[in-house]
């Protein structure tokens, strides 16, 4: 059994997780429509349902349904939203939203998916919850910005391509930790550094060809031009790459990718951020599956 269904395994977190998916199908269908019936679709293609996980596992009494929905719902919008702006035409082997019902039903639904998101939270009372979310959604619209800049830059330093795995992927997985927690610093740390650590790992996937993992065909980003670590770090050394980056060529590119030290200086990058993550978490209750989740989400790169 992986790490990841040994986490699912324990006691009450299948119930938790029936109750989110429940309360998803529930928060998606508040308002028929066509945004409704494309949100809809975004809901029944599934995912791995990380951000309620750790609802769960941060909590030390009874976990938020509301949390774990509102994060969840967030993320599904950035993914709708993700495929229009990036021209990605499948989602976990799956059409994307976009390419079957077009770009302004999708843009509509992406919002509609934020907008049922605030509303679940905001139906709790809890204003600091509603402004947790509200600042990790804002990360995330400046992470977006930040790639757009970045697009087809081979010189992007990593410390800005961190701070953009910081924005578009930590924010929203911190949010996750310190809305299920009730705002603990320290778990919230623990979430920017995993979220970060999760998204070098799925990076390193896109190059290694690995479409299973992701959702996205293999190369991705390196047909985009979105300098990801492993593809900044080729083309410091592979002239091939960084043409192709730049926007040239593609053929070959990223064989080379893994011709160079690349991957294995991204994937210590990304052990290294999720020891990070370990290092916040003190006596918590569910510390050994917190701890669990910091080797699941890097052993997809190896």
């Amino acid at each position: 059994m992986s790490q990841l269904a040994q986490v699912h395994a324990m006691p009450g977190v299948a119930g938790y997780m029936a109750e989110v998916e429940t309360g998803l199908a529930r928060a998606v269908a508040a308002q028929p429509g066509l945004a409704q019936e494309v949100a809809g679709e975004a809901l029944a293609a599934g995912g791995k349902r990380l951000r309620p996980l750790l609802c769960f596992l941060t909590a030390t009494g009874e976990p938020s349904v509301a949390a774990g929905v509102a994060v969840e719902m967030v993320h599904m919008a950035t993914l709708v939203h993700d495929d229009l702006v990036d021209g990605a035409r499948l989602r976990r082997g799956l059409p994307s939203a976009w390419s079957v019902y077009g770009a302004d039903a999708a843009k509509a639904a992406g919002d509609y998916l934020f907008a049922c998101a605030f509303a679940v939270l905001a139906e709790t009372g809890d204003e600091h919850a509603v402004s947790t979310l509200a600042d990790a959604a804002l990360g995330l619209a400046r992470g977006e910005a930040m790639q757009k800049l970045q697009t087809n830059d081979p010189d992007t330093p990593i410390d800005a391509y961190l701070e953009r795995c910081a924005l578009k992927t930590g924010k929203l997985i911190e949010a996750a930790c310190l809305l299920g927690s009730g705002g603990d610093v320290r778990l919230g740390e623990y979430g920017a550094s995993l979220g970060i650590a999760f998204q070098i790992a799925d990076d390193i996937l896109d190059c290694a060809g690995q479409t299973q993992e992701t959702g996205k065909i293999p190369g991705t980003d390196l047909r985009e031009g979105t300098p990801t670590m492993p593809l900044i770090l080729a083309a410091q050394s592979d002239e091939l790459v960084r043409a192709a980056l730049a926007g040239g060529p593609l053929d070959g590119a990223l064989v080379r990718v893994a011709t160079t030290d690349a991957i294995e200086r991204s994937r210590e990058a990304a052990l290294d951020y999720a020891a990070r993550a370990r290092s916040f978490l003190d006596s918590h209750p569910h510390r050994e599956e917190l701890e669990a989740l910091t080797y699941a989400v890097v052993d997809r790169a190896g």
